[in-house]
């Protein structure tokens, strides 16, 4: 135990007195939570939008205002002539083009069905669609008000109408804010960058150096060099997500609901999957510039396939499998769902027993390499 403690102590100066290991502990991930959560974002506003309205009613008009003041449209342009709304799209100055026919209002007060044109472009299809469903429901949230004004001019006159309402009921992120979905997913980032990088760092380091030779020789077992050169990064790697939290609920407002002791368990059990994922990229690395790379690669592959940014269910059906063998996939459907939803422990098990194999098998098969390494 004595010699565990040993190399632990040993491998907290090493890390303190390196300025790129503190860099990566300390400034790269406060400059992570800040600018990404920020940054990454599913939310579209601001989108510039052309006009062409041919009716120039007070009707049209009013639907016009509903655009400029829903808060996700930029009126940038008023164009008379139809056939000049396609330049404003090829050339980039608008997003969305709105076309408002002649006979507009008459329509509507006739109910023979009245239509308006909508041009989007096409190359961002994510922000498009978007944007397009929020043009939609503009225009019907306007026809519904119509509707009822005439339903109420109908009922004044002694006719009796009646009307099917629905209400809408959002659970979970009431506000649809994208930052209470990616930023839980940002912390997962950052404990699975920062323990990979910095395991597979710090024993490319000893070879580097020549340290690890000098391990090599000494009285100290393969399974205490190992537990000594990872316990140090599972202690840094658990504080980086305490102090992510803190950020999420201090920083940027996200609710909390869940119990912070089934999050810090499982992040105890994943962390294992990182450290020995560490310990594998050191067994293929003979300098940390290769160790950096080489994790990198991995995590890159592991994040996209998570379901941080892209549903799982939006990809092709054999990546879908293959996102099984992913234990970042598992890690942050957990802590969405502790963060928002607050789920208990009953509903999370699953997810915790697959981290939990995944956990065992990375340490063994990469324990295996190391050792096999030493002799």
């Amino acid at each position: 135990m004595q010699k565990i403690k040993s190399i632990i102590k040993k491998e907290f100066l090493q890390v303190f007195r390196d300025k790129a290991m503190v860099a990566i502990i300390f400034v790269m991930p406060i400059l992570q939570l800040l600018i990404l959560g920020h940054s990454i974002s599913t939310d579209v506003k601001r989108i510039p939008l052309v006009v062409c309205d041919l009716d120039n009613t007070l009707t049209s008009r009013d639907l016009i205002r509903d655009f400029q003041y829903s808060g996700y449209f930029n009126i940038d342009y008023y164009e008379p002539d139809i056939t000049r709304l396609s330049h404003y799209l090829d050339d980039g100055a608008a997003t969305i083009a709105l076309c408002i026919p002649s006979n507009f209002a008459k329509d509507l007060r006739r109910r023979t069905r009245p239509e308006i044109q909508l041009l989007v472009d096409g190359q961002d299809s994510n922000s498009s669609l978007i944007a397009l469903g929020y043009a939609n429901n503009i225009v019907q949230a306007f026809t519904k008000t119509i509707l009822e004004q005439q339903i109420m001019q109908a009922a004044l006159s002694g006719r009796h109408v009646y009307t099917v309402t629905s209400e809408t009921r959002i659970w979970y992120n009431p506000n649809l804010l994208a930052k209470n979905y990616m930023v839980p997913g940002i912390i997962v980032l950052l404990l699975t960058i920062v323990s990979t990088i910095l395991t597979a760092m710090g024993i490319v380091r000893e070879k580097e150096i020549g340290t690890l030779e000098q391990l090599m020789v000494s009285p100290i077992k393969s399974h205490q060099l190992i537990i000594g050169k990872t316990v140090p990064f599972a202690i840094l790697g658990l504080f980086e997500m305490g102090f992510a939290i803190a950020v999420a609920k201090l920083w940027y407002d996200i609710p909390i609901v869940g119990n912070l002791f089934i999050l810090l368990s499982f992040a105890f059990v994943f962390i294992f999957t990182t450290l020995g994922l560490g310990i594998f990229v050191s067994t293929i690395s003979r300098t940390q510039q290769q160790a950096m790379f080489m994790a990198w690669f991995i995590m890159v592959f592991a994040i996209l396939m998570s379901g941080f940014l892209f549903p799982i269910e939006n990809m092709p059906r054999f990546l879908q499998y293959l996102t099984y063998i992913n234990p970042v996939r598992y890690f942050i459907v957990v802590v969405r769902e502790l963060f928002l939803k607050g789920s208990g422990f009953d509903y999370l098990w699953p997810q915790g027993l697959v981290m939990t194999c995944f956990s065992i098998l990375i340490i063994t098969i990469s324990a295996s390499r190391f050792h096999k390494r030493i002799n």
